[in-house]
């Protein structure tokens, strides 16, 4: 399709609408964070059209600036995307400019805004998962409180070939607008889940897995484990570190991370990262 024709498209798709409306609303809502236990989260950006596209993920909304669209200050790359956004998503507005400064909490804002639902997963959705793999590697991330920090353990848990991740004592929900970004979007594209301690401790006994945790009170180092087969990586929270219930389940084995200098040790998001590459170089590297 014709770039003008495209535009004339995207405009007939999209429907002007206000700062007092419902979808305006509902963005400016989940981007402060405000609505709790919903289902929904937003992306500020275009990033994320072509993977929410790619995993069947239901977009309910969509909003671009219409004040640009107008005036033509898009390019022509972000024409395709906008008439992707615009096609996929159930409902596609316009707002004016300074709407879209409203509802951003970004310096410079954004130009769009794609409102969509998480996708769910229980222990038996990862059972089925795993059920003919023996060597998978997780993620799980107790008591957490920084949505930071756990969109980059996602973003990490995704890039080192992780197969899930898990968030229990959950301090910050997956649907938080930071922590999606933070994730790039690895939070809706690999199964990602929220349940209760015992339960996910239970299903790695029985599943099988090798429970490594960074510790500052462990003594083996993190490169001397043995990553093969299946490994889930336990990363504790900011100031307090692990629930020491973690230390005690089968299969655990607890690793530090040495420190070559006078700090103590690493923010989590890196000794995190350090771990996941470690084991994820180790199981998959040169065999996928």
């Amino acid at each position: 399709m014709e770039l003008k024709n495209l535009k004339n498209e995207i405009k007939n798709i999209v429907v002007q609408t206000g700062i007092s409306s419902d979808a305006v609303i509902l963005a400016k809502s989940l981007v402060d964070n405000k609505i709790k236990n919903s289902k929904l989260f937003i992306c500020e950006g275009l990033w994320a059209v072509d993977k929410l596209i790619e995993k069947n993920i239901k977009v309910t909304h969509f909003i671009l600036n219409g004040d640009k669209l107008n005036n033509d200050n898009f390019s022509d790359s972000d024409l395709v995307l906008i008439y992707k956004a615009c096609k996929y998503a159930k409902k596609s507005y316009a707002v004016s400019d300074k709407e879209c400064k409203k509802i951003s909490d970004r310096d410079g804002k954004d130009d769009f805004f794609i409102i969509a639902e998480m996708p769910t997963y229980t222990l038996a959705d990862l059972s089925k998962l795993i059920k003919k793999n023996n060597n998978v590697l997780g993620i799980i991330m107790d008591g957490l409180e920084q949505p930071g920090n756990i969109g980059a353990i996602l973003r990490t848990c995704d890039g080192a070939g992780a197969t899930f991740a898990i968030s229990v004592n959950k301090q910050a929900s997956i649907t938080n607008s930071r922590l999606v970004r933070a994730s790039f979007g690895s939070v809706f594209m690999i199964p990602t889940l929220e349940e209760d301690i015992i339960s996910v401790q239970k299903w790695l006994e029985d599943n099988n897995f090798k429970t490594v945790v960074t510790d500052l009170q462990a003594t083996k180092n993190f490169k001397e484990v043995d990553y093969s087969g299946r490994v889930a990586i336990v990363a504790g929270n900011e100031h307090t570190g692990i629930s020491p219930s973690w230390r005690k389940i089968k299969g655990s084995q607890s690793v530090i991370i040495p420190m070559l200098g006078s700090i103590e040790s690493l923010n989590v998001g890196f000794a995190t990262t350090l771990v996941a590459y470690e084991a994820g170089l180790s199981k998959f590297l040169n065999k996928r």
